[in-house]
């Protein structure tokens, strides 16, 4: 892939949400594959995926799970026993459940006790706020060009991810 790495890196044991551009994301995913060959991953999104087609699968141990509800989503959390846990961020999950955010913000920081969990996402959003309240770690990395705060409204769009307390 031609560009930029994305200098990211996940601990084990870690929640994170990851928000950058498609190639820079596809990139993470692509390298946090690569890390855990030996590990069981569990790759979640919804109905459609940005990256899945296009994902160079080489970890032996893929699961796929998609999740259609935020409940959904909840449920998968629940019954994950994977090492590595990707979660593609759709903010359209949370369409019928706004409340939902906190639950599954909670649900991945539980699972973090015994995984790597990443949320990705290609921007900021409401719901993504609302999780990073319980994220280990927060990266964002803007579009080339891209001013955040005459893109994105909000407490998020004045305050850098690394201003936010508690956060890298």
């Amino acid at each position: 892939m031609s560009g930029p790495a994305l200098p990211f890196a996940v601990a084990e044991e870690t929640f994170s949400l990851l928000i950058a551009p498609d190639a820079l994301l596809l990139d993470a995913i692509e390298r946090q594959l690569q890390a855990v060959q030996r590990f069981r991953l569990l790759y979640v999104c919804g109905n459609y995926s940005r990256f899945l087609t296009r994902l160079g699968r080489t970890c032996r141990d893929f699961d796929l799970r998609r999740a259609f509800t935020a409940h959904q989503l909840l449920t998968i959390l629940e019954e994950a026993d994977q090492s590595c846990i990707l979660i593609e961020h759709d903010p359209t999950l949370y369409d019928d459940a706004p409340g939902m955010a906190g639950p599954v913000a909670r649900a991945c920081a539980d699972c973090a006790r015994d995984a790597r969990v990443v949320v990705l996402a290609t921007a900021p959003d409401a719901v993504l706020w609302r999780m990073s309240a319980d994220a280990g770690r927060v990266a964002y990395v803007c579009p080339p060009g891209g001013n955040r705060s005459s893109r994105h409204a909000g407490p998020a769009a004045r305050r850098p991810a690394q201003d936010m307390p508690g956060r890298t």
